[in-house]
């Protein structure tokens, strides 16, 4: 058995206890909102969306993901700061913009590149299939380098902070932790869910801040990287040595004994709804393996883990729900040293899957369905540590997201990009290049939302400090990347 999914039946138990939906709270909390809401229920039966959010933990160097090529000051600031880890412009994989990048200050530019790794990300951006946000970041208010150096401005509490920032990126720029965006959309969205068997909440990277919910109704349910994290050895006579010794018990024991058999019930029918949802990926026709096999992303974390999701995908049937809100998280990315070894694999583990992911997606129909947004709690610093090839970067602060699917205005940069230049204009410090985000991440996070089925009047549920910014759907925020039309 994969070592990956071998669990003691105690700790399968208290993981399950933890993640696992218990389901009759599940479907009774969300089956009254739809007897509340029948109207509402019944025209989103055959109305499915998928979000999946996949998280890039430790800081992604997003200003090596996507740089500058070409002439003119923006390459001239890129290579002028990053030194020996500025990436040669021959090496990088051109973009077609459909639109110039707006860049801080007031110019354009449409001359940039993508990591020498990324071929395959470089491709989904020019087929328009992928587009970038550019210098998203953790904000309370809109910031400007004189408040910033002043004090005089209200921020992020912990900027800097791996723990912090992550959870903001996941929540809010918030002192105290209340609920993530995804738990809270899915409080929201539970007409859309009201036949579910499972959990909405589906994590294939443990528990995260994103999908804990508000009231706590709906729990995550977490999976292993391959699928169902089965118990170890738990068949033949122990198996049913298990079952009969759960199945004895009835009301009259202690409550905590009743506790333990309610969740060990509820992660066995979670076990075989999961399987179902596979044997029905199965059945389509899709050759998973061989699809992600191709891509180049077979063996790695972030390519089994996104096969999974494609997967529980395809057997939305079995469980039932039409706006499932998956969370992927792809780690290792505080490069403080060997930046330019240790990205280029994440890179390349990062282009590969994603190109396995979309393609897997487009061979069982789903591509235009589901929106992969691929973010970091922060970007690195332009300037590196040292001077040698061993250098790495410190933490920074906005950096550039990805935003992936059919109904992604693709091909295109959208917010502001950074104009590069360290010690001025953006620079929250003395000469590193630690960019103020010039687009708050809950700006971009409300447009998915509302995409989602977010009423734009319900947004600032998710995200309380949305109002102390211009509309994201304001022309001015230039954060139109959902297809016009697209429901």
């Amino acid at each position: 058995m994969n070592k990956n999914k071998r669990l003691s039946r105690r700790n399968f138990l208290k993981r399950s206890s933890c993640l696992t939906l218990a389901s009759a709270t599940a479907v009774n909390s969300i089956g009254l909102a739809s007897l509340l809401n029948a109207s509402t229920s019944m025209a989103a039966e055959n109305d499915y969306k998928a979000l999946v959010f996949i998280f890039m933990a430790g800081g992604n160097d997003s200003f090596n993901m996507i740089s500058p090529k070409g002439s003119g000051n923006l390459r001239n600031n890129y290579q002028q700061a990053r030194q020996r880890l500025a990436l040669p412009a021959e090496d990088l994989h051109s973009l077609n913009l459909a639109t110039p990048a707006k860049i801080y200050g007031g110019e354009t530019f449409n001359d940039f590149g993508m990591h020498p790794a990324c071929d395959h990300l470089a491709k989904l951006f020019n087929d328009q299939e992928l587009s970038v946000l550019c210098n998203i970041g953790n904000l309370t208010m809109p910031t400007t380098r004189a408040q910033y150096l002043a004090k005089e401005v209200s921020l992020p509490p912990q900027l800097f902070s791996h723990a912090d920032q992550q959870r903001q990126f996941q929540s809010g720029p918030n002192s105290h932790f209340r609920f993530g965006w995804g738990g809270r959309m899915a409080e929201l969205l539970g007409d859309y869910n009201a036949n579910g068997s499972v959990s909405p909440l589906i994590s294939v990277s443990g528990l995260n801040s994103f999908q804990v919910t508000k009231n706590s109704f709906i729990n995550p349910y977490v999976m292993g990287i391959d699928g169902v994290a089965t118990l170890n050895n738990f068949n033949g006579s122990r198996e049913s040595m298990v079952e009969s010794a759960m199945n004895s018990i009835d009301g009259s024991a202690h409550l905590m004994v009743q506790k333990y058999r309610d969740i060990f019930s509820s992660a066995r029918s979670a076990e075989d709804i999961v399987h179902s949802a596979f044997q029905q990926a199965v059945a389509t026709g899709v050759d998973y393996d061989q699809i992600f096999t191709t891509a180049g992303a077979a063996n790695s974390k972030i390519g089994r883990r996104l096969k999974t999701v494609a997967k529980m995908i395809a057997g939305r049937q079995s469980t039932g729900n039409n706006r499932p809100i998956f969370f992927v998280e792809m780690n290792g990315f505080d490069t403080h040293q060997k930046l330019l070894s240790e990205h280029h694999e994440l890179m390349t583990e990062l282009s590969c899957a994603l190109k396995g992911f979309r393609d897997v997606l487009k061979a069982q129909g789903d591509f235009d369905n589901v929106l992969s947004f691929v973010g970091s709690e922060f970007a690195r610093t332009l300037t590196p540590n040292g001077n040698d090839d061993e250098a790495g970067t410190d933490h920074a602060w906005g950096g550039h997201a990805l935003v992936m699917g059919g109904m992604i205005n693709g091909g295109n940069f959208f917010g502001t990009h950074p104009d590069l230049k360290v010690n001025q204009g953006l620079d929250a410090s003395n000469g590193r290049g630690r960019w103020i985000p010039t687009t708050a991440t809950t700006q971009a996070s409300a447009v998915i939302a509302h995409w989602f089925g977010v009423p734009q009047d319900d947004l600032p549920q998710l995200f309380p400090s949305l109002n102390n910014f211009a509309s994201p759907f304001e022309a001015e925020a230039n954060l139109n990347f959902i297809k016009s039309g697209v429901a």
